[in-house]
């Protein structure tokens, strides 16, 4: 794989669900004023960055965030993907973070509380026993296990870094990605299994990775496009999603 060959996966804008603090997962809500703010933002931060392919979760909120990530690229059409999509939560969904994770926390030996800082320690050895915890915890078994999440990612992932090569080998440019914040984490941990985040990532975050050495190496959370002067604290890597 050429050591130039880049992907920028960014989550998408924030929403009203992630403003109210509900679990979003495959449910949609709209942006906010400030995410349209950052859907602005990420169109001009993307405007020179050359791009040869776009690939989206087919959620409306993913759809709309890079539908102005690709304002200064009017030839390009993103590639939507139902493996893109958030984690699944089930009945969980659209309730409020907390009665997910409370139960969730507690079972892994954690007390929840919003922006929790035992993330990074609850998730160090990877993200199954969060998500079959989730799992468990919903009285319909909708919810997807690890096993449906990783299974889903890693064929998506497989298109995406092909498409990364060929872009790379042929001049084009680089990929750009829009997808959501639980699952961004699952994604770079799958393409370099040493990752770990310090914190979530913020609303319109990028993260690039790059090929090198025949490895992903994953590069810091760029949220120059979350105008933090706009937008709601960042860092809660367990909040609407």
């Amino acid at each position: 794989m050429p050591a130039d060959a880049r992907i920028h996966f960014v989550r998408h804008a924030e929403t009203l669900f992630n403003v109210n603090g509900q679990l979003q997962g495959w449910c949609d809500s709209p942006l906010t004023e400030r995410g349209e703010h950052q859907v602005k933002t990420l169109g001009e931060r993307m405007r020179n960055v050359p791009l040869g392919a776009a690939f989206v979760s087919d959620l409306t909120r993913t759809r709309t965030t890079m539908a102005g990530a690709l304002s200064g690229h009017p030839g390009l059409v993103a590639t939507p993907m139902t493996e893109l999509r958030e984690w699944h939560f089930g009945s969980w969904e659209g309730q409020p973070n907390a009665s997910l994770w409370a139960p969730v926390f507690s079972r892994l030996g954690f007390t929840y509380a919003p922006g929790s800082a035992d993330w990074p320690t609850l998730t160090e050895n990877g993200f199954d026993a969060v998500l079959d915890g989730i799992y468990a915890h919903d009285p319909l078994h909708r919810a997807e296990t690890a096993n449906d999440i990783n299974t889903r990612l890693e064929r998506g992932l497989g298109v995406i870094v092909a498409a990364a090569v060929e872009a790379a080998e042929s001049g084009a440019g680089d990929v750009i990605v829009v997808t959501h914040g639980a699952v961004l984490g699952t994604i770079l941990r799958q393409l370099d299994p040493g990752y770990r985040p310090r914190a979530g990532f913020p609303n319109c975050g990028i993260v690039t990775v790059t090929a090198r050495n025949g490895r992903f190496v994953v590069g810091e959370v760029d949220d120059s496009c979350a105008r933090p002067e706009l937008t709601a604290p960042v860092g809660n890597s367990t909040g609407g999603l």
